[in-house]
């Protein structure tokens, strides 16, 4: 019993206990990211720009700016990949982070680990031995998924996530976790109970897309504990291999339609010639069926409107005019592409 209350007397907070603030590795826009003593979630589809991220994380650590993030330079990082080849990670650290900050990486700042040739039952005592021999100021874990067997046993979700955030709160370290999000492309959860057990654990989490059509990359912050971040870093992959900011197109003035177009009492913004855009994108897709996300996803991406209000009335529209059929198959609700061969009228 002594032991119990030792215990929860370790753990009480009161109004008077003398607990440190969180310390926060770089910033965003004047908004802090990447808290220290806790886990941060990368999530995104395959070959989605999770670890150029990584690489733009990692190359703030000796430099005061990179792609309009700001950091510190003398941060120590820890790099343990799972999923490359030893040449590809080593490509990462010297053909990608080293043009990044400008010169060959110390390799007493970069401590870079391949361990996919390792067994996934040692790679995770390999990871945390890893954390507490160099104890850096981040860690770049790309990816967590190969440390358990099974992506779906709970119990070792919740023992990895458990022993990590321990951790990272004994360490002072902020430990970044990359993981693939489901495979559906209207589902953007985080891969089976290790993805639930991380999304509920993270302070902050990140969301990568890449847009097929012009080969962009996005980052944005999706969750949060304190700090909400509404920027996007949208970024493009150069000759060299090197992510740099991207250059984009310069979005439709949906309020300020062109001469002798029409705009509509359900919503002012909306004009002919942005119904037109997408009906013509949606046909050039070939895709028939759609979900209201997607629909939503790539209304956002063609007009670079991020206005909810927006995205609904333009489909709402489309609706109207015979462009989208609504149907409610009994698993979920679908948008059907009709009539591609009609000229639009409205």
């Amino acid at each position: 019993m002594a032991e119990i209350v030792e215990t929860l007397q370790k753990c009480r907070i009161t109004p008077s206990a003398d607990i440190q603030p969180h310390e926060f590795l770089y910033s965003w826009n004047n908004k802090p990211m990447l808290a220290r003593g806790e886990l941060i979630a990368i999530g995104g589809k395959a070959k989605s720009g999770k670890t150029y991220v990584c690489s733009i994380f990692a190359a703030l650590a000796s430099c005061e700016s990179v792609l309009g993030l700001t950091g510190s330079p003398g941060k120590k990082v820890l790099w343990i990949d799972t999923e490359q080849s030893e040449d590809s990670t080593q490509e990462i650290l010297c053909g990608r982070i080293g043009a990044l900050i400008g010169h060959t990486p110390d390799p007493e700042q970069y401590i870079v680990y391949n361990l996919r040739q390792q067994h996934w039952q040692d790679r995770f005592m390999l990871v945390t031995s890893a954390i507490c021999m160099h104890t850096p100021d981040l860690v770049i874990f790309d990816g967590i998924r190969d440390v358990v067997g099974d992506i779906n046993d709970y119990q070792q979700a919740q023992d990895v996530i458990t022993k990590l955030l321990s951790i990272a709160s004994t360490f002072n370290t902020c430990i970044v976790c990359v993981l693939h999000q489901n495979k559906a492309v209207e589902d953007k959860t985080l891969r089976g109970a290790l993805g639930t057990e991380l999304q509920n654990k993270s302070f902050e989490t990140y969301e990568c897309t890449k847009d097929q059509d012009t080969l962009l990359f996005t980052m944005k912050q999706t969750a949060t504990r304190k700090y909400d971040i509404s920027s996007k870093l949208n970024f493009s992959v150069n000759d060299a291999g090197l992510p740099e900011l991207a250059q984009l197109s310069v979005p439709v003035q949906c309020a300020t339609p062109s001469a002798g177009s029409r705009t509509y009492a359900s919503s002012p913004t909306v004009g002919e010639d942005v119904l037109k855009n997408v009906r013509t994108r949606l046909l050039e897709s070939k895709q028939e069926q759609w979900s209201y996300d997607n629909l939503k996803t790539f209304i956002q991406q063609l007009t670079q409107n991020d206005k909810y209000v927006f995205q609904s009335n333009v489909i709402k529209l489309l609706q109207e005019n015979g462009v989208l059929v609504r149907n409610d198959t009994g698993h979920g609700i679908i948008y059907q592409v009709c009539n591609p061969n009609e000229p639009l009228i409205f």
